[in-house]
């Protein structure tokens, strides 16, 4: 993939995933860590794993270097194992997901540097997967906003998705019609935040082709609420929700960087100065810039 989709991978899913240093239940029921990182094979939702789902489970959940709270010495494999079962032995707080206080009865952490390590390794194994598959044949000369829609896809779903219209559609190289089939469920909470994000990199691809722009820049669209937060958030103005509400802590980040670059403080995300500020330090990234 494009090395600008892997530089802004992390600002992207950051806001939807959270970056969470514990084993938790997603609202799934799926022992998860990192962001967004599921480290259970069990093979349907809100279940207790077979022994062989676990012990492939376990297998996922070695895969990152876990510290013992408090030490920050090495875990033992009988230590991952003894997380991951008691908090998948709570399938009554998934539907709370990171917020269900699992850290309350967990002993053990990752870091900063091996969660993006692992998230990292997850991505290149993904595209890896996403590679062999019909109608991904072209994949490494799409437009980054496209890979970066794709790739999305994947975190949420997995490389092994089936979306017969979809995968014709970008086989095709028709990234309007791939933004119509992109959508998945169920269309809630951050869910949604993500659909509404890859139908928007889906068009953003094939307004890069028709204008003949740079394929190897991601495109970022500055013209609304939403896409001023996204902005924002490459920018590490955070903590911010890319929701498309101008709340108060959208006002607030859009103050933040206009008292940053000298601008005047008045938290409106269309005031045209603090646009084509951000839209400068956008391109200043290396990201390509519409709306401004």
């Amino acid at each position: 993939m494009h090395q600008s989709v892997r530089d802004y991978w992390i600002s992207f899913n950051d806001p939807l995933e959270g970056r969470v240093h514990f084993m938790y239940l997603d609202v799934k029921g799926y022992v998860s860590t990192g962001i967004g990182n599921k480290i259970d094979e069990t093979a349907r939702d809100n279940s207790a794993p077979t022994e062989g789902e676990r012990a492939l489970s376990l297998a996922a959940a070695g895969r990152l270097r876990w510290l013992v709270d408090g030490v920050d010495t090495e875990a033992t494999p009988e230590d991952v194992a003894l997380d991951w079962d008691t908090v998948k032995s709570h399938l009554e707080l998934a539907p709370s997901g990171l917020h269900g206080g699992f850290e309350e009865f967990t002993r053990l952490h990752v870091d900063d540097a091996e969660i993006d390590r692992h998230v990292f390794a997850k991505l290149d194994e993904m595209e890896s997967v996403l590679l062999g598959r019909e109608g991904f044949g072209g994949f490494a000369t799409w437009p980054a906003s496209a890979q970066l829609g794709a790739m999305s896809m994947c975190w949420a779903m997995g490389p092994k998705f089936r979306f017969p219209k979809f995968q014709g559609h970008v086989g095709a190289r028709d990234w309007v019609l791939a933004a119509d089939e992109c959508h998945f469920t169920p269309d809630v909470g951050t869910i949604r935040i993500r659909n509404r994000l890859d139908r928007a990199h889906f068009l953003l691809a094939r307004a890069v082709e028709d204008r003949g722009l740079p394929p190897e820049q991601v495109a970022l669209d500055v013209s609304d609420v939403f896409g001023v937060q996204g902005a924002l958030l490459a920018l590490d103005f955070k903590p911010l929700s890319q929701d498309g509400g101008d709340g108060p802590l959208t006002q607030g980040k859009v103050r933040e960087f206009q008292t940053a670059n000298g601008l005047a403080e008045n938290g409106a995300f269309d005031d045209p100065d603090t646009v084509a500020a951000l839209a400068s330090q956008l391109s200043g990234r290396g990201f390509t810039v519409f709306g401004a």
